[in-house]
């Protein structure tokens, strides 16, 4: 996974309290396209000082990774549906540029009549013509469909760093104290597509109920009337208000892509100490964490100041424009620090745990304790033009939120081996929220092992999640759906551009009566080792939720008949009908019922000479998801699907297998990553790619291959490759699968393709 490998190393040596080594890690990456998504890493691990002998043990460590963008356009996936799906196009937005006048046509959409160089021609690879009927001297009436996909990247730019020390003190006999300090940082670049400019992408106007007009004038010598008039219009067809005004849409793409750029830093403390009191083991810690983080914008559009630019006439919609054009749209542009968002959780806790007695199969042990937890956060807008939601495609306004909770908490578990082979668990959490109550949660579990060989285990009990404080006091703000979306009532199939088939603007609102969410699952399975070299676990499990947190994304909404029936009031549409926003608040959504297996098989064998081999397999089977999109509500069966917006793709098989040989100072591995495929619903390929069928996405198989040699003293060189036989991840046609980024699942594959890295592990005393 990206950049996994130093995230790991760290967590090995955390959880260390004896590390008196010292160890450097250099990390490197490519792909063999070279096209980007590079992984550059160092990582430093310093321990010193014997609890035994001197009393105390520090241990430092620091990491350092930096990977590098890759870009959409440089590998088109989102293009291949054109060959797998016959008669489909480019998943697209139909806010585009060159631009268009609403109603009519795209000046850029007629290269053959010569428009003039202010108009750029609609085509490859940002953008393509659609056919929407005839224009009154009967060509044919056209417009442009942005390729939004092409402007992304696949991976973004990102800058971690982290630091963790920690120094562990002897106190005396059967006592210990410790304190730790970690910071960590990460700094990453989102890149979506430029600014979508038309009536119903800028901020709302909750005092008219509706979004301002994109107008130009009609005087403006960027208006294209003489190629109007080629076509057979008149000034009456233009739609101009009394001012000679007439509505546009456009893309900002002489602004560049909005570029968030986010960076997160975290900070932590914690003291405690360990030791026997009466025969009791105790712990005892403070906890104090802080997060922080902060919004800078790039390539965003002040609505104001742009809609005033285009009303002097001077700015060019329909393509390249002179020095006047190119300061105007720098006077629109909306950038800077524009939002800091903070965190802290302050935490007291405590554990004691003994054994009582003897039983028949061990020892009876009991454990006890509790925890005192203060959360807050602070959401503040920096930017006062941000605060007041005056950027088009952003959320709306931005008041400043302020939110904070206490928590208390009692548990409590008995272990109970009360025969030979047998033992038992009981266990039970008592939460009380501040702001929800509280809740009592038991467990059980029961373990039997009749012989060596042979372990048969069960488990049972309840959970629980309450609303996060966003959840609940978040302010109501604006965003666009992920995936462009059909309107199932539009008033005008025919209308040219494409305000029934688009991305549609959204409105979330938190639920300050929110009910927590409550869970109860079950498990049972076995633990088989038939010799010493061979394992085999697996596992049944088996999950139920109820008053699921969530939302009814709004694609869900308009392409289900019974929740477009229960729900269609959150769809608001204007005076001639059309959507203006669809209403998305959060909500406890119904239930929840999954179910399925874990299998995990481990093999070691002795080659003699030839060194030893390791084998093993690790999987998951999902039997059942069944999910409710409100209490009451028919369930939706969504195993071996796509999902809908609300559910994300549910594979039915995920597993990774691996082959390792060792020799002496040198290692092979082989590891097999597989996902089986699923069907993505009619509804969302027609949504996104304008075919009206279901499509089947193939299944995910990636071989990655590593060699490992430690021959020289202190010193571990490990080189591999990623994707060995270049395989594309599959095709699917939503975007909305972990990133707007589209033709892939980003959340189940990796886009590289063959990647190659290496890394160079010393270790020194």
């Amino acid at each position: 996974m990206y950049g996994s490998d130093a995230i790991g190393g760290v967590i090995n040596f955390i959880t260390r309290k004896d590390y008196r080594n010292g160890e450097i890690v250099l990390r490197y990456g490519d792909t063999q396209a070279r096209i980007g998504g590079t992984e550059k890493g160092a990582s430093l691990a310093f321990g010193f000082g014997d609890l035994a002998a001197d009393g105390f043990n520090v241990l430092l460590t620091g990491n350092v990774q930096k990977n590098s963008r890759l870009k959409a356009i440089d590998q088109a996936f989102y293009n291949r549906g054109v060959s797998e799906v016959p008669g489909s196009a480019p998943p697209s937005s139909s806010a585009p540029f060159p631009g268009f006048i609403e109603g009519l046509i795209a000046p850029g959409a007629y290269p053959e009549l010569n428009p003039g160089s202010a108009y750029e021609a609609c085509g490859a690879p940002y953008s393509y013509t659609v056919i929407k009927g005839k224009t009154p001297n009967g060509m044919e009436q056209r417009s442009c469909r942005f390729i939004y996909a092409a402007t992304l990247d696949n991976l973004p730019d990102t800058d971690k760093a982290d630091a963790f020390g920690r120094a562990t003190f002897n106190l005396g006999k059967n006592h210990q104290a410790f304190v730790e300090a970690s910071y960590a940082r990460n700094a990453s670049i989102g890149r979506i597509a430029p600014t979508p400019i038309r009536y119903g992408f800028g901020p709302f106007n909750a005092t008219k109920f509706d979004f301002e007009p994109v107008l130009m004038p009609v005087t403006s010598k960027y208006f294209p009337t003489a190629l109007l008039t080629k076509l057979g219009y008149t000034a009456a067809d233009y739609g101009a208000d009394a001012n000679g005004m007439v509505g546009i849409g456009l893309r900002a793409i002489p602004a560049g892509n909005r570029i968030n750029n986010n960076t997160n830093e975290q900070m932590r403390f914690v003291a405690g100490v360990s030791g026997v009191v009466g025969g009791w083991d105790y712990e005892g810690g403070f906890n104090y964490s802080r997060a922080t983080g902060l919004l800078n914008y790039k390539g965003y559009i002040n609505e104001d100041r742009f809609l005033k630019a285009l009303a002097t006439g001077n700015l060019n919609p329909f393509g390249p424009g002179d020095a006047t054009d190119a300061a105007l749209w720098a006077s629109a542009a909306m950038e800077g620090d524009m939002r800091k968002s903070t965190s802290t959780t302050t935490e007291v806790d405590v554990k004691f745990s003994k054994e009582l007695m003897a039983m028949a199969g061990g020892s009876m042990a009991l454990a006890i304790g509790g925890d005192l937890r203060q959360e807050k956060a602070d959401d503040n807008p920096l930017n006062a033009e941000y605060a007041a939601g005056k950027h088009i495609g952003g959320e709306g306004t931005v008041p400043r939120t302020k939110a904070s909770r206490n928590l208390a908490a009692l548990f409590a578990e008995l272990s109970l081996p009360f025969a030979k082979g047998w033992e038992a668990s009981l266990a039970a959490r008592y939460d009380r929220y501040s702001d929800f109550g509280n809740t009592f949660n038991p467990r059980a579990s029961l373990r039997y092992q009749p012989t060596r060989e042979l372990m048969l285990r069960a488990s049972m009990g309840t959970g629980f999640r309450a609303p996060t404080l966003w959840d609940v006091n978040s302010p109501t703000s604006f965003s666009n759906t992920a995936d462009s979306v059909q309107d199932p009532a539009c008033p005008d199939p025919k209308e040219v551009n494409g305000r029934c088939a688009s991305q549609l603007p959204t409105q979330s609102s938190p639920a300050p009566d929110l009910k927590p969410e409550k869970s109860r699952q079950f498990a049972f399975g076995m633990v088989l080792e038939p010799t010493r070299d061979l394992s085999m676990t697996l596992d049944y499990w088996n999950i139920q939720k109820k008053d699921q947190i969530g939302v009814i994304a709004a694609d869900t909404l308009l392409t289900t008949p019974d929740l477009l029936s229960r729900f269609g009031s959150r769809v608001k549409r204007n005076a001639a009908r059309f959507i203006l926003y669809v209403e998305t608040p959060v909500d406890n959504l119904g239930e929840l019922k999954t179910s399925g297996l874990d299998l995990d098989v481990r093999s070691r064998m002795n080659l003699g000479e030839a060194g030893r081999m390791n084998l093993g397999i690790a999987g998951t089977y999902v039997m059942k998801y069944d999910a409710q999109k409100y209490a009451g509500g028919p369930f939706g069966s969504f195993a071996g699907t796509g999902g809908d917006g609300s559910v994300a793709p549910v594979p039915r098989w995920q597993h990774v297998a691996s082959a390792e040989w060792l020799y002496g100072n040198l290692g092979l591995t082989l590891e097999h990553v597989y996902t089986r495929g699923w069907l993505e619903s009619a509804a969302s390929v027609n949504a996104n790619i304008y075919v009206d069928q279901a499509h089947q996405v193939k299944d995910s198989s990636r071989f990655n291959l590593s060699g490992m040699y430690k021959g020289i003293k202190n010193l571990t060189v490990r080189l591999g490759v990623r994707n060995l036989l270049d395989a594309e991840p599959p095709y699917v046609a939503s975007s909305s699968y972990g990133s707007h980024a589209a033709g892939y699942a980003a959340s189940f594959t990796d886009p590289r393709g063959r990647f190659f890295y290496g890394n160079v592990t010393y270790q020194f005393k």
